[in-house]
Parts: C-alpha cells; structure tokens; sequence
C-alpha cells in the first residue's frame, strides 16, 4: 500500500496468530443484552478453553515487535483486546485476567472516560491502576467514537486520532502507541492518518489472522463470539 510500511513477520514456523476483540463483559445476559456482550463465565470458560487448546497469550505490544520484525511470537500465540473501555472489564473480566495472567489491551474513547450514562464506563483512576499492573495495555479508540470516522474530514480525523492519544498520555503517564478504529471502520487513507498521527500499529474488525495485515495501521480481529473459527484458523 503505498505509504505505508510492507509487513515483514518474523513468526514459528506454520504460525497465524488470532486477535480477539471483546467488548462489555456483563454479570448474566438478559432483555437488554445484545449480541457482542460475553458474559463473565462465558469470558472465563473463553480463555481456559484457550488454554487448554495450547494458547500462548501474547500482548499486542508483542504483536507489534512481531511485525517490525523485532520478535518471533511463539507457536499457537493470540491476542486479546477489549473495546469501548466498559467498566464491566473491571467488574467481570479483571479477575480472570488477573488469575490467568493473560496481557490484554483496552481501547478508550476519552469523551467518555468516567460516564455513569448509558452503560458505565471506567475512569481515568481506574484506566491508571490497570495500567500500572503490567497486564492491561490502555490505548486509543478516538475521542467520540464516530459511527464512521472515514466519512469525517481530515482535520476531524486528526482531531480524533491526536487528542486522544494525547489524553491518556497526559492522563496516564504512558506511551500510546495503538489504535482501533471506532465500529472496525477503516480506510487506506485513514490508515495514512493514524500513521501521521504517532500509532505504531491500528486495528480493524475484519475476522482474519493478524499475518493477513496488510499494514502495521491495518491489523485484523475476530470479534470474540467468533473465538473457535479465530483458534481453527490459526491451526491452519
């Protein structure tokens, strides 16, 4: 794609690495649960199913290294990220992360940092101590999380990428370095952005092996409900 860096993996032999998105993890599913919603015991049975398949869980700083070529990720390797910095990651997901030891990353659209309204979500106090435990990776979703953020213009768009990797930097002390782009929404020309706006590496929605990335700023994901058909693929 021109612009853009050409992958060059350094990977084990017969590896694809599949990266998972989830989004809120909830106590028990009812009327008003939709269908990206994992509950806690569908999270915990999730990643011990992983485990027992062989899983090697890997941070996406990992991931990263692996596509500049700076590190060999290990054979049956995945990824873990969670969108939209719900406060059920703390309540449902944070004690199983935590047990198992598994480095995960949560991208943050900092509007909302803070907001009871709606579904809550975590703040920048929380963000700050999950930060500091060395196994939650806090990154960039945009500022207002646009529906379709490669319709905005191009000074939205930095606005969107710059001020908020600028936010958790000032917020939280921290290198920001990823990007997910809001609803998996992408573009090469919003993959150009990102790049000119500090990110090392930007994430999709498309339900692929991260070896199919066709740039560091277009790197794909399984939304989690797909986890099986993410590990198969990896196997093939």
């Amino acid at each position: 794609m021109t612009g853009l860096v050409a992958l060059v993996f350094v990977l084990a032999p017969r590896t694809k690495t599949p990266i998972l998105t989830y989004h809120d993890i909830i106590r028990v599913r009812n009327a008003k649960s939709v269908w990206f919603d994992c509950t806690a015991s569908e999270f915990e049975f999730q990643m011990n199913w992983l485990k027992k398949q062989g899983a090697t869980f890997v941070s996406i700083q990992q991931v990263l290294e692996s596509i500049q070529g700076k590190r060999v990720l290990p054979r049956n390797a995945i990824c873990i990220t969670f969108a939209d910095n719900y406060k059920g990651f703390l309540d449902y997901a944070w004690p199983t992360v935590q047990r198992l030891k598994i480095p995960v990353a949560q991208f943050v659209h900092t509007d909302f940092v803070g907001s009871k309204t709606g579904r809550p979500k975590m703040s920048w106090n929380e963000l700050r101590v999950l930060s500091q435990s060395g196994l939650v990776t806090v990154a960039s979703q945009t500022c207002s999380h646009p529906a379709d953020i490669t319709k905005l213009s191009t000074k939205a768009q930095d606005h969107e990428l710059r001020d908020s990797k600028k936010t958790i930097e000032s917020q939280l002390g921290t290198k920001v370095f990823a990007l997910a782009y809001p609803n998996g929404k992408h573009s090469g020309q919003l993959a150009k952005e990102a790049k000119r706006a500090g990110y090392s590496i930007a994430f999709t929605e498309e339900c692929q092996p991260l070896e199919s990335a066709t740039s560091a700023w277009l790197v794909p994901r399984y939304v989690h409900t797909k986890y099986k058909t993410a590990w198969k693929d990896s196997l093939e």
